[in-house]
């Protein structure tokens, strides 16, 4: 009988390594221990390509490796997510969604991968999100990516998300109670509010958003909305009491002041392209603009006596107002020109905001002293009610495409959803 020492051992143990092998992963110098051989690998494939989750939810992927001759062979993957705090994955593809948003999910073996795409919603409907503010909200804007967004109302509150809503920062940024926000990039934007209040986004030597005020403004009214010509992110508009229209040619940095005939309270403002803007203001005045707001005219005789509160064109031929007891006027081709006509979304809403989401368009308000979302999909022709959640009126509302919107209104109350606002 031959004894083996420690030392021999380790010397054939050495050996043993130093031999050129295909195996995946050895432990050790057992003889028990069977080495894994991987072949070549021509492809990985993914299914399903793409899933939708909603926050909390499992869903699996399965992945195919085959050989060069497209024959599927048994393998293990490594499993990784492009964003791991959206979705998460497990060594068996298993992903669990954690937030909303999107993530890229890819199984990789032997050098080669696949790709497959997961999107997160929160929840059907609109859900409540958690503002941490009692203040009353007025005035909200998002992003493209539909992350990142502000609101803003009384007391100077500034808030701020870069998840979606999901979590949001404060700041008091001013004295005077705020109305409005407009974002023409991630880091430029401004906001308007009482006392001739404008504020403009700038950013720290530390990178982080800041607020100063505008460098020139002239003016005492209180401002209701601000907008910036989306052809032109230098060119913007803000409208308030006494029918005051702000223009800025510098990105907000030096406004302009006029007023429109009659002096009427302006309350909305909104523009396609860089020259034709509509705003919308009390006892239904409706003022517009075909020449980068130069000059304004008034739309007569008025097709109604109730106060508007809020305007969108989302091209040069539609837009859509809203105001008090549902009164909902949208424009219609005339034979030379565009023209109003006034529609209605029920007597019983009291609307503050509308806003559109690609083609379809959303209004915001009250019925009874509790929030109320409407959808409309045939441009403001007709609106159906949906369930707001909210026992606060909502001031505002706003979607970055077909899918994602916020709300907001009175006591801190935000409302989202990712679904066009459908259970």
């Amino acid at each position: 009988m031959k004894t083996v020492t420690h030392i021999q051992f380790a010397v054939r143990c050495g050996l043993a390594a130093l031999a050129p092998v295909l195996v995946v992963l050895a432990t050790g110098c057992s003889t028990s221990t069977r080495p894994r051989i991987i072949p070549p690998i021509s492809k990985v494939e993914i299914q399903p390509e793409t899933d939708t989750l909603q926050v909390g939810q499992l869903g699996t992927f399965t992945a195919t490796a085959f050989d060069t001759n497209l024959v599927a062979v048994q393998v293990s993957f490594l499993w990784t997510s492009s964003d791991p705090l959206v979705a998460s994955v497990n060594t068996i593809g298993q992903v669990q969604a954690h937030a909303e948003g999107s993530a890229l999910i890819v199984a990789e073996v032997g050098g080669q991968s696949d790709t497959a795409l997961v999107a997160v919603y929160p929840d059907t409907g609109w859900i409540v999100q958690t503002s941490n503010a009692l203040e009353d909200l007025h005035g909200v804007c998002f992003r493209p990516d539909a992350r990142t967004g502000w609101a803003v109302g009384d007391a100077g509150l500034i808030l701020s998300t870069t998840d979606a809503g999901a979590t949001w920062s404060r700041r008091i940024a001013s004295t005077f109670g705020l109305h409005a926000v407009w974002f023409w990039s991630d880091v430029e934007g401004c906001v308007v509010g009482n006392s001739g209040t404008v504020l403009r986004s700038v950013l720290t030597p530390q990178g982080a958003l800041d607020w100063v005020r505008a460098d020139t403004v002239n003016a005492s009214q209180n401002l209701y909305d601000v907008t910036f010509a989306r052809g032109d992110s230098l060119v913007g508009f803000a409208v308030g009491a006494n029918g005051v229209i702000l223009r800025s040619i510098n990105a907000g940095r030096r406004w302009e002041k006029q007023f429109i005939p009659g002096g009427q309270n302006l309350r909305g403002v909104s523009f396609a392209g860089d020259l034709d803007g509509w705003a919308v203001g009390d006892n239904g005045v409706i003022a517009g603009t075909h020449d980068r707001g130069l000059t304004w005219f008034v739309v007569q005789p008025a097709i109604t006596t109730q106060g508007l509160k809020s305007v969108w064109r989302p091209n040069l031929l539609r837009a859509a107002a809203v105001g008090a007891l549902g009164v909902a006027p949208i424009t219609v081709a005339g034979p030379d020109s565009i023209a109003w006509s006034l529609g209605n979304a029920g007597a019983s809403f009291g609307l503050e905001g509308v806003a559109f989401g690609d083609s379809v368009a959303f209004a915001v308000g009250d019925i009874g002293g509790a929030g109320a979302i409407l959808r409309s999909d045939d441009f403001g022709a007709s609106w159906a009610p949906q369930t707001a959640r909210s026992q606060y009126p909502l001031n505002d509302v706003y979607f970055v495409d077909l899918v994602h919107g916020w709300a907001v209104g009175n006591n801190g109350t935000i409302r989202h959803t990712a679904r066009g606002g459908r259970q």
